[in-house]
């Protein structure tokens, strides 16, 4: 009686008894490596790639390498990072900013976006929060930690039960007064909204912006979607003690911005000695200095802004204390609107910022029933000449000196018309025609204040 192995015998659970293992093909043996690897490459920490600008940039500064790509727009910046196959998490650069030359952005991607952080450097040390006391000695150990964080981030995340996770639950908009740092146009209306301080309304639940008037406010009128249940909302968040906040109108001081040379110490002094609120200020923000040893490296002494563009001076010789309601720099107005300055007596400039326009006049008619000129320019050399200068003693070291104050302001394009600077022939800066030295516009609504520039000089042989 002949008996035959059992061929393709099943079990009861239909698994194979046994497998020819002559019938398996080389892809299904290696399956388990596969997902083994992949497994292993989504699990692993994902690593920086700097992505090199091959391009010889003499602006480039001497703390940045290669992952520097000077002025670029964001659009560039997005197209560079997602090259041809989309977004690798890890891939980094470093741009300038148009609009704000001195200030520095890192643009990183990951999980499929393209993310955008200012970037400060002070004291041999990279950071991107001005609150934080954690700083890096390269922008390779600052891009690895803020990966680590998302991937930390992610695994939390992916972890947490559904049930544990709260639904967010409708409650009515809080709105509060509050004063933008940056630019900002109204939810509901979609106009900007203008001001120093308190120029809109917040939500204090999902941060809502609009206008502090009522038509805004209703037309917004509804359910704010919060994370957590309203009953739970008892305490304001920005319910802290008194003393956790400095006094509102306390002045600037030399402890108000760090400064990076004696010049910018100088400058801050005499701003102090101006009485000028330090609630106006940026002081967070770069607040570049532009003396002799600050821009050693400086070739040609101009930049360009707007849409068109026109072209206005880099103001070497002053130091730029960038004003709280222009810090942000990728909105329509920075990125269309051209920059020009404005020389202001030192003694109104309390006055001007207070009137959250740039004269504090502006807004009156002249004797013949119509608006004031106001008159701004693009050449630093002759917003310095038209500067008056105010003598003071200096507090550090007893000094006499001399201070200026110019406004760096953006300006709407079409709002305004060129023309000469009168009762003069020569010229006066070699970068600018004596035909379109000064811009000059009765739209005070059509320029918005960005930062102040501040000069200061050795009285002792002036006649003031």
């Amino acid at each position: 009686m002949s008996s035959k192995p059992p061929q393709d015998h099943k079990p009861s659970d239909g698994a194979p008894a046994y497998v020819d293992i002559e019938k398996l093909k080389e892809p299904e043996c290696r399956a388990w490596q596969s997902d083994m690897l992949l497994a292993l490459q989504q699990n692993a920490a994902p690593e920086p790639i700097r992505l090199a600008c091959m391009k010889n940039l003499p602006s480039r500064p001497s703390f940045f390498q290669e992952e520097f790509h000077g002025r670029i727009p964001r659009e560039e910046v997005d197209e560079l990072l997602s090259g041809p196959n989309g977004p690798v998490n890890g891939r980094y650069l470093v741009r300038e900013s148009n609009s704000s030359p001195g200030d520095y952005s890192l643009s990183l991607s990951y999980g499929g976006h393209i993310l955008h952080y200012r970037l400060f450097y002070e004291n041999e040390r990279f950071f991107i929060d001005s609150t934080d006391e954690k700083k890096y000695k390269s922008i390779t150990d600052l891009v690895v930690d803020v990966l680590n964080m998302f991937r930390v981030i992610d695994d939390v995340d992916g972890h947490v039960p559904k049930e544990e996770k709260k639904k967010p639950i409708a409650c009515p908009h809080v709105f509060k007064p509050y004063s933008y740092k940056h630019f900002k146009w109204c939810a509901s209306c979609g106009g900007f909204m203008w001001g120093i301080k308190d120029q809109g309304m917040k939500c204090e639940g999902c941060g809502l912006d609009v206008h502090s008037r009522p038509r805004c406010m209703k037309n917004v009128e509804g359910e704010c979607p919060l994370t957590l249940p309203c009953k739970e909302k008892k305490v304001p968040r920005n319910k802290l003690s008194a003393s956790s906040f400095p006094p509102k109108q306390s002045t600037v001081s030399v402890d108000t911005f760090k400064a990076s040379c004696e010049y910018q110490e100088s400058c801050i002094r005499f701003l102090s000695y101006l009485n000028i609120p330090s609630c106006y200020f940026e002081a967070d923000a770069l607040n570049p200095c532009y003396c002799e040893e600050c821009c050693l490296d400086v070739e040609t002494p101009l930049c360009k802004s707007g849409n068109p563009p026109q072209t206005y001076s880099l103001p070497t010789g002053w130091c730029r204390f960038q004003l709280g309601a222009a810090s942000g720099q990728e909105n329509i107005v920075s990125s269309n609107w051209n920059l020009a300055f404005m020389s202001l007596n030192p003694k109104e400039v309390v006055k001007v910022l207070e009137s959250n326009t740039t004269d504090n006049h502006s807004e009156d008619l002249s004797e013949d029933g119509s608006k004031p000129l106001i008159k701004m320019t693009p050449s630093i050399i002759c917003a310095d000449l038209d500067a008056p200068k105010l003598k003071y003693n200096d507090t550090e070291t007893g000094e006499v000196k001399a201070g200026q104050v110019v406004l760096q302001a953006y300006i709407e394009p079409y709002s305004y018309q060129m023309m000469r600077r009168p009762g003069m022939n020569d010229e006066i800066d070699p970068y600018f025609k004596m035909d379109t030295i000064y811009w000059v516009t009765r739209q005070a609504s059509s320029i918005l204040p960005f930062a102040l520039l501040v000069k200061t000089m050795d009285a002792t042989y002036l006649n003031l």
